[in-house]
């Protein structure tokens, strides 16, 4: 099999222009094969409660670990003259918690971890006798604590233990890739030490991500802010994650949101924040909800009087000026239960350094000039693509590829292209392998292939749904954004972005009034005359113009991302974590199939 290395073509690019044990079972919910849990919560409560995630503009260096441990803190004491944080029960690393919410990280290597002296975290019994570093905070108020590990390369298993005590041990929580709870007061350890399989050690690299919040009702009076307070402005970019139980809340204020009449009666939880900026906001919950459970989404302007800006069944959209917003998660009908929320705030001009669409067109022309117009298959990619230091994201019928399976080819040579060229290889880092191979819920390309039971409806909601990128509308698209189409035949399509066109085919950057459709980059056509190549979009209601070059008639325009899903992916940088990506928690839903007859490769100018 042809497997096509970037080197070469990347310098002549560039002088043109001038200069283990992570896998999609755990993101899934499902057990890996020896048992253990994908990420616990409290003992007592059969599930973990996550808060808010994403980096916070003024949190300081998340990659601190330079706290002191002294003996006013509460944590352990220090030696004089002896070695500070090296990660030991002597002298662990202090996880700052100050303020309403804490958002730290810190990246190590097992391999070089001076402590060996944990085995096992009673009463759990697995083997953990590999080497392990030692992390310890200390809160002053009842906080929602949240910790994960970023995507582990293969042979590497290194595993979470939240404990009241070490010596004894004292466990709270373990999860093999996330703990999280609701904690009281005190001090706290956090371990992340290497599990042992089988006699063998399966220590390595981790990316360790903590969130602490402090702990409010949801109420009207008490509403949960988003950072550090609810009159704070929160800094952009933003994501926050919050799992709650409707069936808990003590605030059941509200009955309805005029005009909207429909009866949402049931309990609900409410958060509030402010923005200091124009932002698009996203406010939703996973799908599907379970059986019996029907929470629904509203984000208002004022409580008095009730002033609503969009509500939703899932999920809404909305774009802000600077002001204070509510955002209420309802019961609609009575129907409470659980849900997990993602609420994302993004620039409404995003600035060029949190874009990413250089890199997106820069892979076009390189899958152009490798692997364009080889045939078109209901299969994945047109080659094997390597993704890091992990392995290959394996072809299934190359060079014949699709058009879901072409949006993800894409995106992987835009992040392969960006790692050979800056040297930043933690692009990797953010989702692991199998989240490109899945189609289990919790899968990156799960949402990328279509699943309306998981409310996938394209490429836009895919990125969006993994905090890598936003809806937007149409008119706002820059070249290198992403559409799924829909015609009125029935079938659709997802492509690459790459222009707005005229009546004449005539391209533009902008949108303007002019416009009557779009140039994109995709997979389409015949078994043999088809595959990746260019199109000109026209919308239905402009007929069928003659183009420069091959056409897509009958494209449905609307403003409702279910007919036309538009959306921008975010310059990795920006990669802000969701509920998805956060320690692999169980996704709820069906696994996605691809829809051989809605994706029918066809557009109208196919070659013969």
């Amino acid at each position: 099999m042809k497997r096509v290395w970037l080197g070469a073509w990347l310098a002549f690019s560039l002088a043109a222009c001038g200069g283990g044990d992570v896998d999609l079972d755990a993101g899934d919910g499902a057990l890996p094969e020896d048992g253990r849990d994908g990420g616990d919560g409290l003992a007592d409560d059969g599930g973990p409660e996550t808060d808010d995630a994403g980096p916070a503009a003024d949190d300081g260096d998340p990659d601190s670990d330079d706290g002191d441990p002294g003996t006013d803190d509460g944590g352990p004491g220090t030696d004089e003259g002896g070695p500070v944080e090296d990660g030991t029960l002597a002298h662990p690393i202090l996880i700052p918690v100050s303020g309403e919410r804490t958002y730290y990280t810190d990246a190590r290597d097992t391999t070089q971890a001076v402590s060996d002296v944990l085995d096992s975290y009673p009463p759990n019994q697995l083997d953990e006798s590999g080497p392990e570093f030692i992390y310890y905070f200390v809160l002053a108020r009842t906080t929602r604590v949240t910790a994960w590990l970023g995507a582990e390369p293969a042979g590497v298993d290194v595993d979470l233990h939240l404990c009241r005590s070490l010596e004894p041990v004292d466990l709270v929580a373990r999860g093999n890739l996330e703990v999280a709870g609701e904690l009281p007061p005190g001090t706290y350890f956090l371990v992340a030490d290497t599990y042992v399989e089988n006699g063998t050690p399966l220590p390595g690299p981790y990316s360790l991500h903590f969130l602490a919040q402090v702990e409010h009702a949801g109420t009207l009076e008490d509403p949960i802010p988003l950072d550090q307070g609810e009159d704070e402005p929160v800094p952009v970019p933003f994501v926050f994650v919050d799992a709650r139980d409707t069936s808990a809340a003590s605030s059941d204020r509200f009955d309805s949101y005029p005009p909207n009449s429909l009866d949402e009666s049931g309990p609900e939880y409410v958060y509030a924040f402010r923005v200091a900026e124009p932002v698009r906001v996203t406010v939703e919950i996973e799908a599907p909800e379970p059986d019996g459970v029907d929470i629904d989404v509203h984000l208002l302007s004022s409580l008095d009087p009730l002033v609503l800006v969009a509500r939703g069944h899932h999920d809404l959209y909305a774009e802000l000026p600077p002001g204070k917003y509510w955002a209420i998660l309802d019961s609609y009908a009575g129907l409470s239960g659980p849900y997990t929320l993602d609420l994302s705030l993004r620039p409404l001009v995003a600035p060029p350094e949190q874009k990413f669409n250089e890199w997106v067109l820069r892979a076009v022309e390189w899958v152009d000039a490798n692997y364009g117009r080889l045939g078109y298959d209901s299969a994945v990619l047109t080659h094997d693509v390597p993704y890091g230091a992990s392995g290959w994201i394996t072809a299934t019928k190359p060079p014949r590829t699709m058009c879901v399976a072409a949006v993800m080819e894409i995106i992987l040579i835009a992040m392969q292209l960006y790692a050979a060229e800056t040297g930043d290889s933690s692009v990797y880092a953010y989702l692991p392998e199998s989240s490109f191979e899945s189609l289990s819920p919790g899968a990156l390309r799960a949402h990328l292939w279509v699943n309306f039971d998981i409310n996938a409806e394209g490429s836009g909601h895919a990125l969006r749904h993994f905090g890598m990128g936003m809806t937007v509308p149409f008119e706002s698209l820059e070249p290198g954004s992403f559409i799924n189409l829909n015609r009125t035949t029935g079938t659709g399509h997802a492509v690459v972005f790459l222009a707005f066109i005229d009546i004449d085919g005539a391209e533009y950057a902008t949108w303007n009034d002019r416009v009557v459709g779009f140039k994109y980059y995709s997979s389409q056509g015949g078994y043999d005359t088809g595959g990746m190549d260019y199109r000109y979009a026209v919308f239905s209601e402009h007929g069928s113009p003659p183009m420069p070059y091959l056409r897509d008639l009958n494209v449905i325009y609307s403003t409702d991302q279910l007919y036309l899903n538009t959306g921008v992916l975010y310059h990795p940088d920006y990669w802000l974590p969701t509920h998805y990506v956060m320690g692999g928690r169980r996704a709820a839903g069906p696994d996605s199939v691809f829809d051989a007859k809605r994706f029918d490769g066809r557009t109208a100018d196919d070659p013969p």
